[in-house]
């Protein structure tokens, strides 16, 4: 997926627990507000997240890219997330496509199911060319 067309799909969608407004150190600590960072452990789509809202350079306050962000600094993470997501300017990957899989790769993270599928099965086609060629 490419473009803003992804948040839709995201776990996190709708939830304005993820923004609150008029954030503070206390309110942010709560363990209500940890606990939604599980949610963004499995999301395929924290580096677009961080891409998009760019919390440091907005000063970010709440939940992006599996972060908890208080004027633009992290304050917690979730399990699993990787540095690379932490690029503001990230490009977006391209879920369900090979290139989807070596884009999750490149940035040292594990593949969403759609990647490690495409990536699978397009492994497996140049395994049957490199076959049939004799290679």
């Amino acid at each position: 997926m490419s473009g803003p067309g992804w948040a839709s799909e995201a776990p996190c969608a709708g939830d304005l627990r993820f923004t609150p407004d008029n954030a503070t150190a206390d309110s942010l600590s709560k363990p209500e507000m940890r606990s939604l960072l599980a949610v963004c452990r499995e999301c395929p789509f924290r580096a677009q997240c961080i891409a998009l809202v760019k919390p440091r350079g907005s000063l970010f306050d709440g939940i992006c890219g599996g972060r908890l962000w208080l004027d633009g600094q992290v304050h917690a993470t979730c399990e699993d997330a990787h540095p690379g997501e932490l690029a503001e300017g990230a490009a977006p990957i391209t879920h369900g496509t090979p290139a989807g899989a070596r884009a999750h790769n490149r940035r040292g993270e594990t593949a969403c199911s759609l990647c490690r599928e495409a990536g699978r099965l397009d492994q497996a086609l140049r395994r049957g060319r490199n076959r049939a060629s004799g290679a």
